[in-house]
């Protein structure tokens, strides 16, 4: 069942609101009853994303986060339409992956430039708007399970999102006496996919998705229902915190054999027991 929260009279802003999980949240926070600002660089994806919304509470603003004008444009614009910021959720992201040895200069520093310096311009510039109007907020910020794995090919990716946690962290204790709240959301494997994905790719995820807890992918609406959660005033004394949506996948895998067995052929150091 989905959680259900009233953010009736709240304004709230979500970039990387084109596809995906930010998409399926400006969706869910418009029908809480929130003004949303759906902020992207994709200017067609922002289009498909409010198409049915309420044309009054919904509205889309082209920008690219790592671009410090553009960062304080969306904030500016939410307040001057909307009359305050009471959320900010930065969820925009790039996740090229490459081999270290491959990898280029130039895709490492716009992974950088969205990830960790778009998070930081979105949250000050927030944080000053929420400061100013004298109300507080909440910012949700976004990780990613990859951050605690060495995951090959995603040196960039992984690294960019463990500094938005340590980030996060400093930025929760900062601004803690303004009466804003910072939290960041970690999504493990989730199914953002609108098409098939391509043969190889689903052949990776079905060797992966047996081995989680869960034993499936998440979906958007998954992740969605935490960072309500996290915006609401049902978490008023949480800050500072990274919450996993990742079925399981960073406490363990699930056990390819019996858990006690008192076969002779059982094997106390991997855990495993021939069938």
């Amino acid at each position: 069942m989905t959680a259900s929260f009233d953010f009736s009279n709240r304004v709230v802003v979500v970039t990387g609101a084109a596809r995906g999980i930010g998409r399926t949240m400006v969706g869910r926070f418009a029908a809480a009853g929130a003004a949303v600002v759906a902020a992207d660089r994709d200017e067609a994806g922002l289009a498909e994303t409010c198409a049915g919304l309420p044309e009054a509470g919904v509205a889309e603003i082209v920008g690219d986060v790592g671009v410090e004008e553009d960062a304080a444009r969306i904030v500016a614009e939410a307040v001057q339409r909307f009359g305050r910021l009471d959320v900010c959720v930065n969820n925009a992201a790039v996740a090229p992956h490459a081999a270290l040895l491959e990898e280029r200069a130039e895709v490492w520093d716009r992974v950088y430039a969205v990830n960790c310096r778009g998070t930081f311009l979105m949250t000050r510039e927030a944080a000053r708007a929420m400061i100013a109007g004298g109300w507080g907020g909440r910012i949700v910020n976004f990780s990613s399970g990859v951050s605690r794995r060495g995951s090959p090919g995603a040196a960039a990716y992984a690294s960019s999102r463990a500094a938005v946690e340590a980030f996060s962290r400093v930025a929760a204790v900062e601004l803690a006496p303004h009466g804003i709240l910072v939290n960041t959301v970690s999504p493990g494997l989730i199914d953002t996919q609108p098409k098939p994905l391509p043969p190889t790719m689903a052949e990776a995820l079905g060797r992966r998705i047996p081995a989680l807890p869960l034993a499936r992918a998440g979906n958007p609406d998954e992740v969605a229902s935490v960072v309500l959660f996290l915006a609401s005033d049902a978490a008023g004394y949480v800050t500072g915190a990274t919450w996993s949506v990742d079925g399981g996948a960073g406490i363990g895998t699930r056990p390819t054999g019996p858990i006690v067995d008192d076969d002779p052929r059982y094997d106390w150091v991997t855990g495993r027991c021939p069938r």
